[in-house]
């Protein structure tokens, strides 16, 4: 797929992932954000279901054939592609209490590798975007990495899972702190990444991610300059893998709390 290709489904993704989020705060407002449980700590609401029907028919129209996996009604993840991956809500149990901290990703993923992909907040308004090759955006205008080559100067956002043993978080966040960085965890692993990306935070790390969680984050922070881990490798779609971004100097430390 060349670089045009790329990235006119980035801006379709980028459109679709803007109004799966509205319409989710819509829903919100007249009151179809209560959440159920689907397991400890693992939130779901209405929005979620009808927020991923939504990109599924939309994605449908627009591709029609292309496999999609989402998080709330699965896929298949065999083959090379083209694949779209979708997280209709990251961050359900913010979004479920009326806060702010959520968000709609869609990646496109091409040989087993995420290659395209936008996450989009409702509020503030904002759609993160990139293609590989073309660089990554916020509403439009180029983002890249923080300039942090002191990780005592650094924040550090650590997701947790209880996918992995508590224990491991435990872990990781006092690695990160003894190192000097501040601590930060706020509900969205998605919005963590694309803000380590555009430069609000200096890393991100958790121990276990899915990969509609990350894909499309993954896809923006190559372009941004980030130092990543190989997230997307191995069994990554189905089963997920430990994550690690950063700002490009601080690389080599962070690998290393990841992996202590």
């Amino acid at each position: 797929m060349d670089r045009a290709e790329l990235g006119r489904r980035r801006d379709i993704a980028a459109g679709l992932a803007a109004e799966a989020a509205a319409l989710a705060a819509r829903m919100r407002a007249e009151g179809r954000g209560a959440a159920s449980l689907k397991g400890t700590q693992d939130f779901l609401t209405e929005a979620d279901g009808a927020t991923e029907r939504f990109l599924r028919d939309r994605l449908d129209a627009l591709f029609p054939g292309e496999a999609v996996l989402g998080e709330e009604m699965g896929g298949e993840v065999a083959g090379e592609g083209p694949l779209w991956v979708l997280d209709p809500i990251d961050g359900t149990a913010n979004f479920a209490r009326g806060g702010d901290r959520w968000c709609v990703s869609v990646a496109l993923v091409v040989g087993g590798r995420a290659v395209a992909g936008a996450v989009a907040r409702h509020a503030p308004s904002e759609v993160f975007a990139g293609a590989e090759g073309s660089g990554a955006t916020l509403n439009g205008a180029p983002i890249r990495a923080a300039p942090t080559e002191d990780i005592t100067r650094a924040i550090v956002e650590v997701g947790w899972s209880l996918r992995s043993p508590l224990a491991g978080f435990h872990r990781l966040a006092e690695r990160v702190m003894a190192a000097g960085a501040g601590l930060r965890c706020g509900g969205s692993g998605a919005l963590g990444l694309v803000e380590t990306a555009c430069g609000r935070l200096d890393a991100y790390l958790e121990l276990h991610i899915n990969s509609w969680d990350a894909a499309a984050a993954l896809a923006i922070a190559r372009e941004a300059g980030c130092w990543t881990t190989e997230f997307d490798s191995g069994d990554w779609l189905a089963s997920g893998n430990p994550i690690g971004f950063g700002a490009p100097a601080l690389g080599p430390r962070l690998a290393a709390l990841l992996q202590a």
